[in-house]
């Protein structure tokens, strides 16, 4: 089998894997479900474990060489050991899960393989509106099949911008707030609907023309990485590190990436891919 093929046949299972998920989730909404608060804002509820758990059934099947990173299951930010050199996929069962559970219809489930640190398939699945964004490296990305492009907006002034606010005890919310002040004062409008995955699916198809956040996680990224890459867009780390082990991220379309960028002007041009040791 080679590359191409292997992709676009992972590429299908993860979009049918997002796909069950996403009717999992539509099925769950009309159920009473028990509520977990990891932390201050952070929730979850046996649901989420319930997905992880398909959706690690569901790749096993198919690819029992292949490791598993979930949010819920696996704990932790994964090294360049758990991923250099292997394939691996990243899931997060329900992006957004606070939304989820009141009823707020901004999540979805995102899914990415990751081979030797690098995404290289992409899945993120909105239940809510039906739609279904899916990447694979080299061969573009798509949402319901049709191909996706980032915006052409050239300035800053015109473009919008998107955003996940920190929890509420975070230890860098001021660090946060100030640089929220300053995008507000750059940018056309701030957007922030709770889903990493789906503001970075956005990013991808068009919608918004920059985003950057902090305090995510690996699974958070994974997938939103390879849709914009896919689409001619670009992210980069805001911490020097690589993409995985990242706590801050921004993204933007080409034409904004030098005056994005040059609100944090501490930020040189770090390599996401994690080449260096």
């Amino acid at each position: 089998m080679n590359d191409s093929t292997f992709l676009i046949e992972a590429r299908a299972l993860a979009l049918e894997l997002g796909l069950l998920a996403a009717r999992r989730l539509q099925q769950a909404r009309a159920t009473s479900l028990e509520v977990e608060e990891k932390a201050p804002g952070d929730w979850c509820s046996a649901l989420d474990r319930e997905v992880e758990a398909l959706l690690r059934q569901g790749i096993a099947a198919r690819y029992p060489q292949h490791r598993f990173w979930g949010e819920e299951g696996s704990g932790g930010t994964p090294s360049a050991a758990d991923l250099r050199g292997q394939r691996v996929w990243v899931v997060d069962p329900i992006d957004g899960s606070m939304n989820f559970l009141r009823g707020y219809p901004q999540y979805a489930v995102s899914i990415a393989l990751l081979e030797d640190t690098q995404p290289v398939v992409a899945c993120i699945v909105d239940p809510v509106r039906g739609e279904a964004f899916t990447a694979a490296r080299g061969l573009g990305a798509t949402c319901n099949g049709q191909p996706l492009a980032v915006a052409t907006t050239p300035q800053l002034a015109q473009a919008v911008a998107a955003t996940v606010f920190p929890k509420p005890q975070a230890a860098f919310m001021d660090t946060y707030l100030q640089e929220l002040s300053r995008v507000m004062r750059q940018v056309a409008g701030v957007r922030r609907a709770g889903s990493m995955a789906l503001e970075l699916a956005y990013l991808a198809a068009g919608r918004i023309d920059v985003f950057w956040e902090r305090g995510m996680g690996a699974w958070d990224a994974a997938a939103g990485l390879l849709l914009i890459e896919e689409a001619g867009g670009q992210l980069w780390s805001l911490d020097g590190q690589p993409w995985y082990a990242a706590s801050a991220l921004a993204a933007s379309n080409p034409a904004l990436r030098g005056a994005w960028q040059a609100l944090w002007p501490s930020v040189g041009d770090p390599d996401l891919r994690g080449r260096s040791p």
